[in-house]
């Protein structure tokens, strides 16, 4: 004969009781994992057609028809990427705000002005898209062969020989004032509010020489209008496999500009995991593998947990650097 529980009996309270338990030991992101409903706001802190700029834009592209949601880039432009970095940092930590992060604003700016926010612990790194060189280069029809010669003309005539940075205390402005420390030379900087009006300064003769990033000045470059002389990097770039590094010529300046997306500080984690699945998969499509092959950007995946050790070891490398 089968045997009927009824709602009252004993072993269906235990049964019921065992269920919930079960219910609770669940993760709180499998019950009601997060997706966004609204647009998703990418800020920018310098100007279109620098390289923050473009990754941002193509990024967008890269995640319609993976993200539910249109992802929108917001340019908010000046001192060297901090008005955009403050903004993420007073943002609420709801996924809906990201900014291209990494760079000046992060690793540099910090040591040459106060600001409100503190790079190490008011954002929530989610994924590291790339490393971008610097790139010190000058007009096509400048005087200086190399940057042997740029060097011994500086040294002749301190502050005679201009450079165009993305603004004071940025990355590339930092870059500058390591070199001129570890050389005893002194050039005259020229700040811009980002790498494409330094380079159109440049093209223009306002400037004798600028930092910038490969994908940067690509453009320029292959159009025969600027030379690139030397990288302060590591290692040499395959796309300019002629250009010496720093360190090849005696001056160990390597300072790579990084570039990924971060949030506000106190995201939940499972909304940096979706937005970093999402991203990491928009970086897998062949719209932006074949922008990556053709701006010539330099790709260096990390996740947010590594991209986060990066920008604080960076940072704590410049600060050691310019206290010197």
């Amino acid at each position: 004969m089968k045997k009927i529980y009824s709602p009252a009996s004993p072993m269906r309270r235990q049964l019921l009781g065992t269920m919930a338990l079960a219910t609770l030991a669940l993760p709180v992101w499998s019950q009601a994992a997060w997706k966004p409903t609204k647009p998703i706001n990418i800020l920018v802190g310098f100007a279109p057609g620098g390289s923050a700029d473009q990754i941002a834009r193509q990024l967008s592209f890269a995640v319609q028809g993976i993200l539910p949601v249109p992802v929108v880039v917001m340019n908010r432009v000046g001192a060297a990427g901090t008005i955009a970095a403050q903004m993420l940092a007073d943002a609420e930590p709801d996924g809906y705000t990201l900014f291209v992060g990494g760079g000046s604003e992060t690793t540099s700016v910090g040591h040459f002005n106060s600001l409100r926010y503190d790079p190490r612990t008011s954002f929530t790194p989610v994924i590291k898209v790339s490393r971008a060189p610097s790139v010190l280069a000058v007009r096509a029809d400048a005087p200086f062969a190399d940057m042997k010669a740029l060097m011994a003309e500086a040294r002749k005539q301190p502050e005679n020989i201009s450079y165009g940075s993305t603004g004071e205390g940025g990355i590339f402005h930092a870059t500058a004032t390591v070199f001129e420390k570890e050389t005893g030379i002194k050039l005259l900087h020229v700040p811009y509010k980002g790498a494409a009006n330094a380079m159109n300064a440049l093209v223009a003769g306002q400037i004798d020489c600028a930092f910038g990033a490969y994908e940067e000045m690509k453009g320029l470059i292959d159009a025969g209008r600027v030379r690139p002389l030397a990288l302060f990097s590591g290692s040499r770039l395959s796309a300019l496999p002629d250009v010496p590094t720093m360190a090849e010529l005696g001056v160990p300046v390597a300072i790579d500009n990084m570039k990924g997306l971060m949030g506000p500080a106190g995201m939940p984690d499972d909304v940096v995991r979706y937005l970093h699945d999402a991203f990491h998969q928009g970086m897998q499509t062949k719209g932006w593998k074949e922008w990556v092959a053709k701006s010539g950007l330099t790709e260096d995946y990390q996740d947010g947990k590594t991209f986060q050790r990066e920008v604080v070891e960076a940072y704590e490398m410049i600060g050691k650097a310019v206290a010197k």
